[in-house]
């Protein structure tokens, strides 16, 4: 599933380009940047994910990271339409318990075991968006903090 969210540190192509070649090992430390970058963004996610079966939580993680990017994400085929929101269409729902909120009831057994599920729209929990909100000022705070570890490196002061 690609769902996604973007965060960019204001200067940061200049930055990395004055840097390239002038900073020891200037890629591995980019590297490290963006795995704590992803699991800040992680971080913030993952609480506002809201949970059934946990399944869908629990299959978030950091995917792959380059010294200029990071992804986080989940191959759970339901993301999106819990994130964005969608329509619920009437169908039949062959059941026999029910689990929302945390909480389970048996359906009446009867002629049929199910639920009729109405037609309506689900509004999305905009989670991703969220919680990419909330870790920004962090996500600032540690890109501003990492140019200037290596603006002092430079200038040869530590």
């Amino acid at each position: 599933i690609n769902m996604g969210a973007v965060f960019e540190v204001p200067g940061w192509k200049e930055f990395t380009e004055r840097c390239q070649g002038v900073v020891d090992k200037f890629e591995e430390k980019k590297l490290v940047l963006m795995n704590k970058m992803a699991n800040i963004c992680l971080s913030e996610i993952s609480p506002l994910i809201p949970v059934d079966t946990s399944r869908l939580v629990s299959s978030f993680q950091v995917g792959v990271v380059t010294p200029n990017e990071a992804e986080i994400g989940t191959n759970v085929e339901y993301a999106l339409y819990v994130n964005d929101g969608h329509v619920q269409h009437r169908r039949f729902l062959p059941i026999s318990y029910l689990s929302a909120g945390g909480r389970g009831k048996y359906i009446q057994p009867g002629n049929t075991k199910g639920i009729m599920l109405k037609e309506k729209y689900i509004p999305g929990k905009h989670f991703l968006e969220n919680g990419m909100r909330q870790a920004e000022p962090r996500l600032k705070t540690i890109g501003e903090s990492f140019m200037q570890q290596i603006g002092r490196e430079i200038e040869g002061g530590g």
